[in-house]
């Protein structure tokens, strides 16, 4: 067996399915300022998640923003990982692909024990989020934390140079990373997916409907790396 390739797979979006935690914290802020919440569909569009990291959403007296890491800390209780995710994981660790969990957002305890609770995490050479950056690389954008977390996860899982790459997303800073890695960037339609591009540079190298279809990516018709 060849063990000569490295996945850097994203959380959010790509591996957990967040919107059932994330509802849950808009629930309750609206709960806690006595306010009457928006319709679930609201919540969860991507015009209100941009108002958050905008600035100017507030629930009463609250600003969302400064309470938003309160999804990733407090509420991972209330995720899951998308469908297909376990099995994927499981026969890239079994075929001796090299595995990291990237994330810009915080909350590196919460998501060891989300994939222990699933039973992957010893699947996994790194975990790391902002948590892991000095001062949670404050006012640093998505793009520059991922590539700065994933050059520290590629050094520690020991992945040496010409060995082949994988980078898993569902955002615009996940293609950006594979780019900066020289990475073959696979894109997946979950999470905020639907708004890549179709083609590169901007858009991914593979695009798939879920994690569940990496394994056919990355091991191939011939099952090994």
């Amino acid at each position: 067996m060849n063990p000569g390739t490295t996945v850097i797979l994203d959380r959010d979006g790509t591996l957990l399915d967040f919107y059932e935690m994330f509802h849950r914290f808009v629930l309750d802020l609206h709960r806690d300022e006595q306010v009457s919440p928006p319709p679930r569909e609201v919540v969860l569009g991507y015009a209100y998640w941009k108002a958050i990291t905008s600035g100017d959403l507030h629930i009463g007296g609250v600003r969302v923003l400064d309470r938003v890491d309160d999804v990733a800390h407090r509420y991972m209780a209330h995720g899951t990982l998308f469908e297909g995710a376990v099995p994927a994981i499981t026969s890239l660790f079994a075929a001796g692909v090299r595995l990291a969990l990237v994330s810009s957002w915080v909350g590196t305890a919460p998501t060891v024990e989300l994939l222990d609770r699933n039973g992957v995490g010893h699947c996994f050479g790194q975990v790391v989020t902002r948590d892991d950056l000095p001062g949670r690389g404050e006012g640093a954008p998505d793009a520059d934390v991922k590539i700065t977390l994933a050059r520290q996860a590629l050094v520690h899982i020991g992945h040496p140079p010409g060995d082949r790459l994988f980078v898993v997303g569902d955002t615009a800073a996940d293609v950006a990373l594979g780019r900066d890695l020289g990475a073959s960037v696979v894109g997946v339609r979950t999470g905020n997916g639907h708004m890549l591009p179709e083609t590169p540079p901007e858009g991914p190298d593979t695009m798939l409907p879920s994690v569940a279809r990496l394994v056919d990516v990355v091991l191939g018709t011939g099952g090994r790396p």
